[in-house]
């Protein structure tokens, strides 16, 4: 079956063709390691997770590169602003190198939890200065460069005849209208759009993350770092480039710019794949609104990663997403009720034993749509009111290659206290007896202990909250 995917160069959903016949190259900005990732950073993480999963479902031989960002990421865009990384560990008491090494460590450990497979290559930015170094040597040697004394070594926009098609529709009309301070401060440099490959440190200010260079003692550009370490393990053109949206409009079209002007090959890469943000009840996730949530305030409500990782496919990847306590509830909910319905009968299969089914097409079918969970996971519940043994065949295929969600491990049941009990007895009684004011207190004493209780048809239902 053919799969189609949304580009973000051409603005339109295309047939997935690679450039080498059965194999893809796959690269996906992420993370910076100076804090905590939050659940929005970690959808992210699951999108890039979720193409390479559909890629490898599909028998493509898949090689997946996401890069760790361990240096030298500025506050601003605008290649100024405090250093992330020194700014962090002053906060901290510790060295910039050791922030890196912390929430490396728990990136990596939170992408376990979410039963999210390691990529092929992760590359640290630290690990590949020379690399850096190398690619800006090769635009300086094209002429694409400048410097602006004190500051750094400029990538000169104005010599790239596309620069930030990626912004497609009407993008040269955008770049026309950019004044020359909206997007940065110019203090030499030569055009609003131009950008950092290599920043110079200050005189007389000692840098914690600092190299050698043929120029100056200084640190790479935010872009620099991606084109040189995708270019090194996918070699210098190849198929998916994926990141956020917000990356449309800065990141990447710097990406294109010094990579296709340093390697000569157009287009550097095939398909651009972006993932619409994760708002928090209608709204941004921010810091000042104390509603930047990680896996940990996660499971202190209760809630397992795995719930989260349902929560995640609720939405198409590339259109935003609303995080409430409910909506995730409401995962949990689809989640265990999935679970039952199964009954842990996991049945090891391959590919060839599942094609014929119908069931495994349609599901495939809205897999090779643009990768549409929700209408997946719409089938798969739909498909379960018949209770056939070939539909946990499929599903046990879909788990081990795609869903990925602990749907047959058995979970561990909590014992529920006798006072509970107790209260969930006295409460189906008070309803029998229709004195519902009583049976509502007796609900929210329940509550109060952190248990929930469910009416069904055999009575009720009780779970840790």
């Amino acid at each position: 079956m053919k799969l189609y995917l949304y580009n973000t160069l051409t603005r339109q959903k295309e047939e997935f063709v690679p450039i080498i016949p059965g194999k893809v190259g796959m690269y996906s900005c992420w993370p910076t390691v100076y804090r905590d990732p939050s659940i929005g950073n970690y959808r992210a993480t699951f999108t890039a997770d979720l193409i390479r999963n559909t890629l490898k479902l599909l028998w493509y031989q898949v090689t997946a590169v996401m890069n760790i960002t361990d240096v030298w990421h500025l506050t601003s865009d605008a290649d100024d602003g405090e250093d992330k990384m020194e700014k962090w560990a002053k906060r901290e008491w510790i060295s910039a190198f050791d922030v890196a090494k912390r929430y490396e460590t728990i990136f990596r450990d939170g992408m376990k939890q979410l039963n999210i497979d390691e990529f092929d290559v992760m590359p640290r930015a630290t690990e590949h200065i020379v690399d850096q170094i190398e690619l800006v040597k090769k635009l300086e040697e094209k002429w694409y460069t400048y410097v602006v004394e004190g500051d750094g070594i400029y990538m000169d926009t104005t010599k790239v005849e596309d620069y930030g098609k990626l912004m497609w529709p009407n993008y040269k009309k955008r770049l026309e209208e950019l004044n020359a301070w909206e997007r940065i401060n110019m203090w030499g440099k030569k055009h609003p759009t131009d950008f950092a490959l290599w920043k110079f440190s200050p005189v007389g200010e000692k840098r914690q993350m600092e190299r050698e260079s043929p120029r100056w003692i200084g640190f790479p550009g935010w872009h620099i770092e991606c084109s040189a370490m995708s270019s090194k393990y996918l070699w210098q053109q190849f198929d998916i480039h994926h990141g956020w949206a917000d990356h449309i409009t800065i990141h990447h079209p710097n990406e294109i710019a010094q990579s296709e002007c340093a390697f000569g090959k157009y287009p550097w890469v095939k398909y651009w794949i972006h993932n619409e943000f994760l708002q928090v009840d209608g709204g941004k996730m921010s810091k000042s609104l104390w509603n930047v949530y990680n896996l940990k305030d996660i499971e202190e409500k209760g809630f397992s990663p795995l719930d989260l990782r349902y929560f995640y496919f609720m939405a198409q990847y590339g259109n935003f997403q609303n995080f409430t306590w409910d909506w995730l509830e409401a995962a949990k909910n689809a989640r265990r009720s999935l679970i039952k319905k199964l009954k842990w009968k996991y049945v090891s299969v391959n590919k060839s034993q599942i094609e014929t089914y119908e069931f495994y097409k349609k599901i495939e079918e809205f897999i090779c749509d643009n990768i549409n969970t929700p209408k997946l996971f719409a089938e798969i519940n739909n498909g379960l009111k018949e209770n056939v043994d070939w539909l946990h065949h499929v599903i046990s295929y879909l788990e081990d290659k795609f869903l990925k969600l602990g749907l047959f491990e058995q979970e561990i049941v909590t014992e529920i206290p006798a006072e509970i009990t107790a209260f969930a007895d006295q409460r189906i009684q008070a309803k029998k007896d229709k004195n519902y004011a009583l049976a509502d207190e007796l609900r929210n004493k329940i509550t109060e202990l952190w248990w929930n209780v469910k009416d069904n048809k055999d009575g009720y239902e009780i779970e840790k909250i």
